[in-house]
């Protein structure tokens, strides 16, 4: 169980599909039932999240792999991290 005091942390729902294909990955959901396919940072941050993370992991993730700092990156990674969520593409963890 998470305390009050720690960051939310998310994960890549296990039940959706995904194959890395060169520097994209492309997912079905079945739940979903829909085909998704990302790229670029996007993509950076799907890999990232096959382990529990949180905003500011994934942030400093994203900057030490892109010429950009964690907080420049920071509304960018949220956004994503909105999306995925509206989704159901990413669970919250444990």
């Amino acid at each position: 169980m998470r305390r009050a005091d720690q960051p939310e942390r998310w994960v890549r729902d296990p039940d959706l599909h995904a194959v890395e294909m060169g520097e994209e990955f492309v997912m079905m959901g079945l739940a979903q039932g829909e085909y998704y396919s990302v790229k670029g940072v996007a993509a950076t941050l799907w890999r990232h999240l096959a382990e529990p993370r949180d905003l500011a992991e994934l942030c400093a993730l994203v900057a030490a792999e892109y010429d950009v700092t964690a907080e420049r990156c920071r509304a960018d990674v949220q956004a994503f991290l909105d999306q995925l969520r509206g989704k159901r593409m990413v669970l919250a963890a444990p």
